[in-house]
């Protein structure tokens, strides 16, 4: 019985899992970035943990795109609060597809 409470409170968080994978994912591009792309990699990384120290769920009951679309929906909350000018609200969201595409 002790094992099987073990093991379930080890089970993967999808969520959890698809934050890093992303983050991961988006220092690499940052790290072979372009200049022009370095601000809107730098805002968006710290974003990541900004997500998972908000977001409220179950772990059982959740998906990677549930991250996804959770981050996303973050993305414009912030645009909004920072005033965040078009030309780099669309880059932001053509690095975010890229990030999503590399991270699988």
């Amino acid at each position: 019985m002790t094992l099987l409470a073990i093991g379930i409170s080890n089970m993967p968080d999808p969520f959890l899992r698809r934050a890093e994978d992303i983050k991961k994912t988006l220092l690499a591009m940052e790290s072979e970035a372009r200049e022009e792309d370095l601000f809107a990699l730098g805002y968006m990384i710290p974003q990541i943990e900004l997500v998972q120290e908000m977001a409220q769920y179950d772990p059982e009951d959740v998906t990677s795109e549930d991250f996804d679309a959770t981050y996303r929906q973050w993305l414009e909350s912030t645009f909004m609060e920072d005033a965040m000018e078009s030309d780099d609200r669309q880059r932001i969201e053509e690095l975010w597809h890229s990030a999503m595409n590399r991270a699988g």
